[in-house]
């Protein structure tokens, strides 16, 4: 059987690209990997100069990249290709509520599920 909680995590990752992109049971499959981190306002997320070991999705709020919003999915150049971020991502004003998807499920997401790697690069060459 398959827990509410999995269902709300597919249809948060439903909602964002790239996984809006993937069929039920790729979606299903990475939900059930994905864990809910919620963040108070002005917390680190994800510090400057260090690499990234999970991706993150936000689901409500937002987090800064500097200055800036940074993406709803960030940091997969970090992720993906050992770069280090290069700025302070913070939880916004309202807090950040972020699905984290470890380092070896992305890998395996990668592998799997081709149109997701479309995805990433067509979220733009933005990095944060």
């Amino acid at each position: 059987m398959i827990g509410a909680e999995v269902v709300r995590t597919l249809f948060a990752l439903r909602a964002v690209e790239p996984f809006a992109r993937l069929d039920d049971l790729e979606l299903l499959l990475i939900a059930s990997h994905a864990r809910l981190r919620t963040y108070p306002p002005g917390r680190v997320v994800l510090a400057a100069g260090t690499v990234a070991d999970a991706l993150f999705v936000q689901v409500e709020g937002e987090a800064l990249a500097g200055a800036a919003p940074a993406p709803a999915v960030f940091d997969a150049p970090g992720l993906l290709f050992g770069l280090a971020a290069r700025a302070d991502h913070v939880a916004g004003p309202a807090g950040l509520s972020a699905l984290l998807i470890a380092k070896p499920h992305v890998f395996t997401i990668a592998r799997e599920c081709p149109e997701f790697v479309v995805g990433l690069r067509d979220l733009g060459g933005a990095r944060s």
